[in-house]
């Protein structure tokens, strides 16, 4: 499963965060899965909360919007 969300950072840049469904992997994954973020050109994204994410490797912020 894969889906696009939008966020936009504080100078209104908007950014597409691709939102991955992934077999967890591990001792501990138990045959799970886990949501993975990423941006378009592969960089890691964290989820903050429902409306915030963080890009990993300069830990700016962006905030999800309407598509």
């Amino acid at each position: 499963m894969t889906r696009i969300l939008y966020a936009r950072d504080e100078a209104g840049n908007e950014h597409r965060v691709i939102q991955r469904l992934e077999a967890a992997e591990g001792e501990d994954a138990h045959g799970g899965a886990r949501m993975v973020y990423t941006l378009e050109d592969g960089s890691p994204v964290r989820r903050v909360d429902s409306e915030t994410f963080q890009i990993v490797s300069t830990g700016a912020y962006i905030s999800a919007v309407e598509a």
